[in-house]
């Protein structure tokens, strides 16, 4: 699996802000592009966006 350099630059930024500086510097780079495709992955795996139909019956039904 391949991840952009600006997605991996955008994911290692927001990495830094969710596990704080200190433990940050100690992740290598491997360690990073290994925990950036483990998201995808799971996104992959479960996210489904909502059809057209649905959302309309959601609508009627709230």
């Amino acid at each position: 699996m391949q991840i952009s350099d600006k997605h991996f630059l955008e994911f290692k930024k927001l990495m830094r802000d969710k596990v704080g500086e200190e433990k940050y510097n100690k992740m290598t780079e491997q360690e990073l592009l290994a925990s950036a495709i483990a998201l995808i992955t799971m996104m992959k795996a479960v996210y489904k966006p909502i059809t057209k139909e649905a959302y309309e019956k959601y609508k009627k039904a709230n």
